[in-house]
């Protein structure tokens, strides 16, 4: 009997593949990038820090699979652990070529003195690739609920009662843009480290701030950002909570963060945020907003829903210990 499996060459992606490669990635990744993303977050990285970027492509030039593994996100290096990602497309699965391609990543990794690999799988391919990664020695970290909303279908008439009543008690709702000055910047820096690491991640899960300038780039610089929809909640000119929405490649938008200081919560901040974004989305025909949270953040699911969210697929994470 002939064979079926393709005889593929997995190398370096060209910037001339770089197109088709991105394409094939954002089948695997719920959060889409387009090139213009893909070089800005690459400008934020230190020029020394290695990113690993695979096809396997078919003698025909048919781009059967893709890997990637990255050391930093948004800036922001991880402590002892490498990002990836393989996908191999439908017409070249049990070939052997996720394998090889996930070899490279773990490889990579490894070299880079990663003492663990993680990856994230979309809902819809979960019963198919959690069978392989298992086999790869990975486990389950934690899972995150995809939701969407329709903006144009959310009563928002709430919302200056709620803005009314939170300015009595001392915090303003503002869009930064009419307040964007050094000392705003630096204010909204302060506020945004403690609330990435107060959302919900697993305890041995690390990484390191990005300084003040890369942090300033990541939002002010970066193409998708809708600055426009950027809303903070401030006690004087102290930063307390913020809320905005980044561009995504198809034409809806996405949560880029939504977060309140602890000391803040549970005063109806984070759902004014939440509010002010969503009539900014409306009136500006966004047709829908997209976000995600840890399946655990049982608060935020709930304002989610308050705000016509609809739960969609889920994204499981994969872990796999390199060395122990």
């Amino acid at each position: 009997m002939a064979s079926t499996r393709a005889d593929v060459m997995i190398r370096p992606v060209e910037p001339a593949d770089l197109g088709s490669w991105l394409g094939l990635v954002n089948e695997f990744r719920y959060w889409q990038d387009d090139l213009e993303a893909l070089r800005f977050d690459d400008s934020l990285r230190p020029a020394e820090e290695p990113v690993l970027r695979l096809g396997a492509w078919t003698a025909d030039r048919d781009l059967a699979g893709v890997a990637e593994a990255v050391l930093s996100e948004d800036g922001s290096r991880h402590e002892d652990r490498a990002m990836g990602l393989v996908g191999t497309a439908p017409a070249y699965r049990r070939q052997g070529i996720g394998t090889r391609l996930a070899e490279e990543v773990e490889g990579f990794a490894a070299t880079n003195a990663c003492r663990w690999v993680e990856s994230d799988v979309r809902g819809k391919y979960l019963p198919e690739a959690s069978r392989f990664v298992q086999r790869r020695g990975y486990i389950e970290l934690e899972r995150y609920r995809t939701s969407t909303q329709t903006p144009s279908s959310v009563d928002v008439s709430g919302l200056e009662a709620l803005r009314h009543r939170l300015n009595a008690e001392g915090i303003e709702l503002v869009a930064f843009p009419d307040i964007d000055a050094p000392r705003a910047r630096d204010e909204l820096y302060r506020a945004m480290m403690p609330i990435w690491r107060d959302m919900p991640h697993e305890a041995h899960v690390n990484w390191e701030d990005p300084t003040p300038e890369i942090f300033a780039r990541g939002i002010f610089e970066r193409p998708s950002v809708l600055l426009d929809s950027f809303f903070v909640a401030r006690d004087g000119e102290r930063i307390v909570g913020l809320s905005y929405l980044a561009r995504r490649p198809d034409g809806d938008a996405e949560v880029g963060d939504t977060g309140v200081l602890r000391d803040y919560r549970r005063r109806g901040i984070a759902r004014a945020l939440k509010l002010m974004v969503t009539r900014y989305a409306a009136q500006h025909g966004i047709a829908r907003v997209h976000t995600d949270n840890r399946a655990d953040n049982a608060g935020m699911l709930a304002i989610n829903r308050e705000l016509g969210f609809v739960p969609g697929e889920q994204i499981v994470i994969f872990e796999k210990t390199l060395r122990p």
